[in-house]
């Protein structure tokens, strides 16, 4: 099988995980952010150490564009990662909803009241919010990744376990501001499909649980290479 083709299966597969089982507890537990939190953390533990020798388990693009960035994968292979990772969050939702017998809640990110203003509603404030959090918590999520997996600091053995506290860490302080996306994927699927049945509001925000965490894997990268430089030639 082609080695690009196996990646994107790998990412496919952990994009579906992510997205069935995270989304999923968030979901049946009615919002429990200790137990949403755990769940993204420990799946993104468990696939760490089942498809990272294969793809490198980013199952989320912000994390791709960052690998794209330091040139840890081609630009080519970063568009068939986010092509598996989309289609994997698709497939993660479908069946989420087939369970749940409707489209009506999936998991979805949405602006939460706490960024709402004294009318409670939505203004300039609440969406300039929404979009430096996510930023920032992806920045923090995506520099932790580039430095335990850095072959120059010896951490591979641990890094699956670092980078799922990470995601645990940022899912709790995010959750009660934007239901925390810090992946495109992981948001674009749930959004669209909750759309069907008439839950437009992820949808109509889809473009910060798109942008934000795109950019904060960009900028996480480029600090990244500030601080520690260029990625050494194997």
């Amino acid at each position: 099988m082609n080695n690009l083709l196996k990646k994107a299966i790998a990412e496919c597969f952990g994009t579906f995980v992510l997205v069935f089982v995270a989304c999923g507890v968030a979901v049946v537990s009615r919002a429990n952010w200790v137990a949403t939190a755990l769940a993204f953390g420990l799946v993104i533990v468990a696939m760490a150490y089942s498809i990272g020798n294969i793809s490198g388990c980013h199952i989320n693009p912000a994390v791709s564009i960052a690998a794209a960035i330091r040139k840890e994968i081609t630009w080519k292979e970063f568009f068939v990662y986010v092509v598996a990772q989309v289609i994997g969050a698709f497939l993660g939702a479908l069946l989420l909803a087939l369970c749940l017998r409707g489209f009506e809640s999936l998991g979805g990110n949405a602006i939460q009241d706490v960024l709402y203003n004294e009318e409670l509603e939505l203004d300039a404030v609440s969406y300039i919010g929404a979009f430096a959090i996510e930023l920032v918590l992806t920045f923090i999520f995506v520099f932790v990744i580039l430095s335990v997996t850095d072959s120059k600091h010896g951490n591979g053995k641990i890094a699956g376990v670092v980078i799922g506290l990470t995601l645990t860490l940022v899912h709790l302080i995010g959750l009660g501001f934007t239901g925390t996306s810090v992946n495109p994927a992981r948001s674009i699927a749930p959004a669209v499909l909750q759309a069907i049945a008439g839950n437009s509001e992820s949808l109509k925000q889809v473009w910060i649980w798109i942008l934000a965490p795109l950019a904060g894997g960009a900028l996480a990268a480029l600090a990244y290479g500030c601080f520690m430089g260029k990625k050494e030639s194997k």
